[in-house]
């Protein structure tokens, strides 16, 4: 099926405008620079040069502030002899780049609920905040299929391992955002989800056979073609059964772009690469050359190209002398003037900054949220625990292990009494700065002593700590800031494994997981933990959710979104 922009397009002025275009204008429409709103005036200065002196197609944000990006985008339009297609990476929404602004679930998190309109909604939500921000194509979502537990770059960024349902729920958060007037982009083309190495770093090597691919990682790009998708990123990925050239990217590979996505896929939408400043790319292959070979590979859109002048140089060179054909540079530049003419960019107007930061964080985004993270809480293990009946008559606990906030560090297990409180009356403001979210949570439905561990506890302050809490009925723990991806087994160190060895053997505590899920598989014995919830990552909306869910305010929905190891199997809930 087309996507939607060829089918919603002013031809005129599509024509028009590229009548309008020399041969290096209609190279400059198929570059994309990289552009920031925290950096300073020579930046500013730079990019108005890239815009002004040679006419380039677009502008892929990074970091910064929604206000000054705002501003920003505004000059650089009005700057603009064409104008502008503005891209920015929110997989998670627009908190991916920007400060003050809303953050949504990581993709493995989604992966664990089964209300796929919830996803669809918020596409709907993320679409409506890019056209507030004067945005135009979210590089979202990833289709990566994660089947690498120790996949160093995507594992969270998944919507998890089975094929399926990575489609089915790509397709969803995809459709929210062309419903709501945006590109949506699937990457990382064929397929980033079984690779060791980080292509920010190296160039990945994919072993698998060209009929494995084709069944699992080609898959939910496959699906997401066939119902309309409107672009997608090509990965730097070295994969011998698509295109033996050796050391070659995927990004910069005829076979694999042209003649497997375009051809054998029928993908007519935008093709975007990868950034091309990636190591993959920039310690293998100069600038100007790598660009010129991307181009000539199939890409329509250049993205972060580092030396504008020379990528245009070498490409004009190549058109030439015939080693690219002008009417593939013209393809590709009426395709990106088609979405831009569908996007509205033909009557482009200024975006006001006005309330802005209040228009993003709305109530309907928070509630959505909120939505989300009951949704995806995954009860793993319950030995008749929860939901905790008639709390008033035991004697409860909180522990937060591994609480980050500067306030913990000199409030170690040695200061315990200064720490505990027995109802809210009694906080006092340190203690009030030093609760997690789910400790204050956790208050609104009865008295309980909070206690706090992190890297700073010595071991005889953990000794006494686990003394006290001895005295308790019931324990509620969570374990918080372990770091999303593997790189040093998440951060998990021995106090970790000491606490949470020793809740095992308690018999009656509740372990909440504000982390990867893969972290599941770093800890021995959580198998046998009493109670066990699996809350993906740390967020407010997920730590409110997990304390509603073992008083019985909410019921458990999540189900695992990957094969975790022996005990934690793709599929399974309590």
């Amino acid at each position: 099926m087309k996507p939607n922009f060829l089918n919603n397009f002013d031809p005129i002025w599509v024509e028009k405008t590229l009548e309008s275009l020399n041969v290096e204008q209609r190279i400059a429409q198929l570059i994309f620079a990289a552009a920031y709103s925290n950096r300073d005036q020579k930046h500013e200065a730079e990019i108005l040069e890239l815009i002004q002196k040679y006419q380039i197609g677009g502008l892929i944000f990074f970091q910064g502030n929604p206000e000054k990006q705002v501003d920003l985008s505004n000059l650089y339009q009005q700057n603009s002899k064409n104008p502008l297609m503005l891209c920015i990476d929110a997989e998670w929404g627009l908190a991916m780049r920007l400060d003050n602004t809303p953050s949504f679930p990581y993709q493995m998190t989604l992966g664990a609920i089964s209300d796929n309109f919830l996803i669809y909604e918020m596409g709907l939500e993320i679409a409506k905040q890019f056209r507030r921000m004067g945005l135009h194509v979210n590089f979202a979502p990833v289709v990566d299929v994660n089947n690498n537990p120790n996949n160093p770059v995507i594992s969270f960024r998944s919507f998890g391992e089975d094929k399926k349902k990575v489609a089915d729920k790509a397709w969803q958060y995809a459709k929210g955002l062309q419903d709501g007037g945006i590109l949506a982009n699937a990457k990382h083309f064929p397929g980033h989800g079984d690779t060791a190495t980080d292509s920010h770093l190296s160039l990945p090597l994919i072993k698998h056979s060209a009929q494995r691919l084709n069944e699992i990682e080609l898959y939910p790009f496959k699906e997401l073609i066939e119902k309309g998708l409107s672009s997608i990123m090509v990965a730097h990925l070295e994969i011998p059964a698509l295109d033996s050239t050796p050391n070659l990217p995927s990004t910069l590979s005829q076979k694999i772009i042209t003649d497997l996505l375009k051809k054998e896929l029928n993908f007519q939408g935008l093709v975007f690469t990868d950034a091309l400043d990636m190591k993959a790319i920039s310690d293998n292959f100069p600038n100007g050359i790598a660009d010129k070979m991307a181009l000539k590979a199939g890409n329509d859109v250049l993205l972060f190209v580092k030396n504008v002048p020379k990528a245009i140089e070498e490409i004009k060179k190549a058109v030439e002398n015939g080693e690219i054909l002008q009417s593939q540079i013209d393809e590709s530049c009426r395709k990106i003037l088609q979405a831009k003419s569908s996007l509205g960019l033909a009557n482009w107007t200024p975006i006001s900054s006005k309330n802005l930061i209040t228009d993003l964080n709305n109530d309907h985004a928070r509630k959505l949220n909120q939505k989300l993270a009951e949704s995806a809480l995954t009860l793993l293990k319950n030995q008749n625990i929860l939901p905790i009946k008639n709390p008033q008559k035991l004697k409860i606990a909180s522990l937060a292990i591994g609480a980050k906030d500067k306030s913990i560090s000199p409030h170690s297990a040695s200061n315990l009494a200064d720490l505990q409180h027995h109802s809210i009356e009694k906080n006092n403001e340190i203690d009030q700065e030093i609760k997690t979210v789910f400790q204050k949570s956790l208050e609104k439905f009865c008295e309980i002593d909070h206690f706090f561990v992190n890297a700073n506890s010595s071991f005889s302050e953990i000794e006494t700590l686990k003394k006290s809490l001895e005295n308790y009925d019931l324990i509620l723990a969570g374990v918080h800031h372990l770091a999303m991806k593997p790189l040093n087994n998440f951060g998990i160190l021995a106090y970790h494994q000491d606490i949470i060895s020793f809740l095992v053997d308690t018999k009656k505590a509740v372990l909440v997981l504000f982390s990867n899920v893969y972290t599941l598989k770093s800890f021995e014995k959580i198998e046998n933990m009493s109670a066990l919830i699996l809350a993906y990552q740390e967020n407010e909306y997920l730590q409110k959710a997990a304390s509603d869910l073992i008083f019985g305010e909410i019921l458990p929905k999540g189900k695992l979104p990957v094969n975790v190891n022996e005990h934690f199997a793709l599929g399974m809930f309590a």
